[in-house]
């Protein structure tokens, strides 16, 4: 292929859907992907949540923004094919949280209005998941448009991580920290998050740095979500793991609610996933009730709070899919469809909402996929597959 026909195949949709509604360039009509109405949702939160200069807002907690966001921005900007948004979220990001440089500094996680009126970093501390979402996200972005660049930022940003947040427990066992201060307790052991790891991203890194330390990670710490799922099938939002094994946070329940909500999410995004059949508990807890509760207990599987934002609906589409429960998939795509005001969900729109949203029914939708080494499919990277034989 030419670089003039790559460049049409990567950025060229509007064109080529063009061609396929003259009849020109697309033969096969009928599964032609450019052909399909824009990603309302997508549309809707950059409208309400993304900032001209590339700032992602959730307007729900101060008008705040963290490293999360920002991740999560460049990886539906990159699943939409929007280099121009990609571009302008992550140079917000690298002037405003990682000091201008993501080549020589984490993100700092939390940005918003101090205390004395200003704005700016409010916490420094980095947040190791969307710290490895940016990673990831720049590496397939450097692949599937071709910008090299990328990579080398990528690449510094996962041995910063490395070098930060790596840790052997005392039976030896390799860990990754949720943030380089505040989660090594010492003889207590390490506090960790199970939302923090999922499987296809860490995938993706053992093929990208085979002689990293990412096959390893991703197996122990699945290990632990699939022991304590023993218990009930259900992940926390925290555990803690010490010289005797898993326990809790001091001074708080077993619970899982809005950090665990994602490990469903991300179990049903990996292909074959190693977690998926032991998570097994928030589908349990759906017979019965219309939406999924608010907190569980993961040891008891009680029910603690019901009453959950639409967005663990809409977490829980990818999960119940891959488990072939059709009939509850279906009655949370109900809800959704219930809370929907013209792509916002909701009257009082949530940045967590949405986020949940464009995982789960976009990849629910065909928006995009993971193949078995983590690569993002997106929608437009199987069109021009379908024209061209070549992306």
């Amino acid at each position: 292929m030419k670089a003039s026909d790559r460049s049409v195949s990567r950025g060229g949709v509007r064109h080529l859907t063009g061609l396929c509604l003259a009849g020109i360039g697309c033969l096969l009509l009928a599964g032609c992907e450019l052909i399909n109405p824009s990603w309302s949702r997508w549309e809707a939160f950059k409208t309400h949540f993304i900032q001209h200069d590339g700032r992602v807002i959730d307007r729900t907690d101060g008008a705040r923004s963290t490293s999360e966001g920002q991740a999560y921005g460049l990886f539906f900007a990159l699943v939409a094919n929007e280099p121009d948004t990609f571009a302008s979220i992550l140079s917000w990001t690298t002037h405003n949280l990682a000091q201008g440089s993501l080549t020589e500094h984490l993100p700092a996680w939390l940005w918003g209005q101090r205390d004395d009126g200003s704005w700016g970093v409010i916490d420094a501390n980095p947040a190791t998941d969307a710290d490895l979402w940016i990673a990831y996200t720049l590496l397939e972005a450097a692949r599937l448009w071709d910008i090299p660049q990328y990579t080398i930022i990528a690449d510094k940003l996962l041995a910063q991580v490395v070098q930060d947040n790596l840790v052997r427990a005392d039976d030896g066992l390799t860990l990754l920290l949720p943030a380089p201060e505040g989660f090594d307790l010492d003889e207590r052991g390490f506090r960790l998050n199970p939302s923090y790891f999922p499987e296809f991203q860490f995938r993706y890194f053992d093929h990208h740095q085979p002689s990293g330390p990412w096959d390893t990670l991703i197996q122990n710490h699945s290990a632990l979500v699939i022991s304590l799922a023993q218990a009930a099938g259900l992940a926390p939002d925290w555990l803690v793991y010490g010289p005797d094994g898993i326990a809790f946070p001091d001074g708080t329940e077993p619970q899982g609610s809005y950090d665990a909500i994602r490990v469903y999410l991300w179990a049903g995004l990996t292909p074959n996933s190693d977690t998926l059949d032991a998570v097994h508990g928030m589908r349990d807890l759906l017979q019965g009730r219309p939406r999924p509760p608010e907190r569980v207990d993961v040891l008891s599987g009680d029910v603690l709070a019901e009453g959950s934002p639409v967005g663990f609906s809409a977490a829980l589409l990818p999960y119940l899919n891959a488990l072939g429960d059709d009939k509850l998939l279906e009655a949370q795509q109900l809800l959704i469809q219930a809370a929907d005001r013209g792509g916002l969900l909701g009257d009082v729109p949530a940045y967590y909402d949405h986020v949940l949203s464009l995982f789960g029914e976009g990849q629910l939708d065909g928006w995009y996929r993971f193949d078995e080494t983590g690569r993002i499919i997106p929608n437009w990277e199987r069109s021009c597959w379908l024209i061209f034989g070549d992306c």
